[in-house]
């Protein structure tokens, strides 16, 4: 029994001597070639930028989504479904909507800085669609605030190119509408 394990022993060894030896060639010109030069990488704010970007569009859309879902469930009197909207809808907006406008109007991209007023635009329309009257005014008064310096730059809201200020009056003329039922 001694004879075997010995046996197995020395095949072990010539096997991996063959599979060394095979390998040596490919060792030898993988150390002759000279190394790769690093990656080209794009810059970090740039990148971040883009992240950003895509974010915020990514969001726009789904509260685009969730104003149409809303609309639709109170033209047909659906009231009760639509305030089941609510708890995820305060969640979506907390978590990521609203972060996301802050962080991109604090940035020096004015394309971030539109599409994150167009956001905060359609975030006031949805609750004004729900009646959340107070959430509607304090995102107003936060809107006029944080966007004053970009009063005049154009905004694309519900298909139609405005002002940024005009749909700001425009908002605030539909929430005193719904206050006074």
């Amino acid at each position: 029994m001694d004879h075997g394990i010995a046996l197995r022993w020395k095949q072990a060894v010539v096997v991996t001597g063959l599979v060394s030896l095979l390998a040596a060639p490919a060792l030898f010109a993988a150390e002759a070639q000279p190394p790769a030069p690093p990656p080209q990488e794009a810059p970090t704010e740039q990148a971040s930028d883009l992240g950003l970007e895509l974010r915020l569009q990514t969001v726009k859309k789904d509260l685009l989504v969730m104003l149409n879902f809303a609309e639709h469930f109170i033209a047909s009197g659906e009231t009760k479904t639509a305030a089941q909207l609510q708890a995820p809808l305060d969640d979506y907006l907390r978590r990521h909507a609203d972060y996301l406008v802050t962080q991109a109007v604090d940035g020096s991209n004015n394309e971030m800085t539109q599409l994150s007023a167009e956001i905060a635009l359609v975030k006031t329309r949805l609750l004004i669609v729900l009646n959340y009257r107070d959430d509607a005014g304090s995102v107003i008064t936060e809107m006029k605030k944080l966007y004053a310096p970009y009063q005049k730059m154009s905004v694309q809201i519900q298909g139609k190119t405005t002002t940024l200020d005009e749909a700001i009056r425009q908002l605030d003329t539909d929430l005193a509408r719904i206050a006074k039922k």
